[in-house]
């Protein structure tokens, strides 16, 4: 598996209900090819009450590896808990073949109001919470179902036969034969950890607000990004806390005897290039509202969109270069995604390749 060290930058290509078509997510992956962009991303969210992906991302990124050549082929994010993780790494490893391996799995255990985990679960019929449960116990569940996800999908593509038994799921001698991806040992795992809980309640990651925990960015598990991810991603960082973050991340993989040298450093952000800065952020907020259901606070709108002119976009990302970032996901907040998409590559794409 390569490290991936050159850098890598990405265009998200909007995949929310009711604004896009399919044939409109296909024009739009070939035109990032087009304009220089280094890789697409397609989000996940396919049991949110407003974020509901009108198609789903595996079978969309299948489409995208015919129709372009070279661009890598991301989610971001991705919830493998929502899936059976067998079923999910044949089909991914379908993609990375399709793809000649272009293919990286961002994923990560979502946000979302307790009631929505518990809707995940119903659907699922992995877990029936029953009852009245904490909403930390809830999290701390699917927690422990998405890290089963991930190992299991992991050594699905390293290894010719599995079994593994955990809480959630147990396999004796399972393979998926031939259905083996072209990377190897296997297609990136980038795991997103880390959150910003805003100074007032509100947004996406109101079920673990409290006065404690308010106007901080919190890292998340980064012992399970160490042990079972090939790379991480966050949003709303400063430079100075991703940094720190990254170094709990060297210091964990250290002690388990694994590479950090080897990891991709990644970095997710909304962006808005206009001169009217004002009008950008709106924007931005906007879709935020739209992605994750209002009110999404001003300061969570501050830390993760990205706005202005081209040099103020270009600088605030340089300072997440400065880091060791290696693999960028632009999220256009804007309902004009091929006009920003066209703004991006020609004024800011060359700002950060000086970089």
């Amino acid at each position: 598996m390569s490290s991936e060290r050159n850098l890598i930058i990405g265009v998200s290509l909007n995949n929310l209900a009711g604004h896009y078509q399919l044939s409109d997510l296909l024009d739009a992956g070939r035109l990032a090819e087009d304009l220089g962009f280094d890789a697409v991303w397609i989000h996940d969210a396919p049991l949110g009450r407003r974020t509901t992906a009108f198609w789903d991302p595996i079978a969309v990124l299948a489409a995208l590896a015919k129709v372009t050549s070279h661009v890598k082929l991301c989610t971001g994010i991705l919830q493998p808990h929502l899936r059976n993780p067998v079923t999910l790494a044949q089909g991914w490893a379908t993609v990375d073949c399709l793809s000649g391996g272009r293919t990286i799995m961002a994923v990560g255990s979502g946000a979302g109001v307790p009631r929505l985990v518990e809707r995940e679960y119903d659907a699922l019929a992995i877990l029936r919470p029953g009852g009245n449960p904490k909403p930390e116990e809830i999290y701390n569940r699917r927690s422990q179902l998405f890290a089963e996800s991930v190992e299991v999908i992991r050594r699905l593509w390293d290894e010719d036969h599995i079994s593994y038994h955990g809480e959630f799921y147990h396999l004796d001698d399972a393979t998926l034969g031939l259905a083996r991806p072209v990377q190897k040992p296997h297609p990136p795992i980038v795991i997103a950890a880390g959150n910003y809980y805003p100074k007032n309640v509100g947004g996406s990651v109101h079920h673990g607000w409290d006065p404690k925990r308010a106007g901080k960015f919190l890292f998340g598990p980064l012992k399970l990004v160490a042990r079972l991810g090939d790379g991480w991603t966050t949003s709303h960082p400063t430079p100075e806390e991703y940094a720190a973050g990254w170094e709990r991340i060297r210091n964990h993989a250290k002690k388990l005897g694994r590479d950090p040298g080897q990891f991709i450093q990644a970095f997710n952000c909304f962006v808005n290039l206009n001169a009217d800065r004002d009008q950008a952020w709106r924007e931005v907020r906007q879709h935020l509202n739209d992605f994750h259901g209002p009110p999404v606070p001003d300061d969570v709108v501050d830390r993760w969109g990205f706005v202005g002119t081209a040099d103020e976009i270009a600088g605030r990302l340089k300072l997440f270069l400065a880091q060791g970032v290696t693999l960028l996901q632009l999220v256009i907040g804007s309902r004009d995604e091929v006009g920003q998409m066209r703004l991006l590559a020609k004024e800011v794409l060359p700002r950060l390749r000086e970089a």
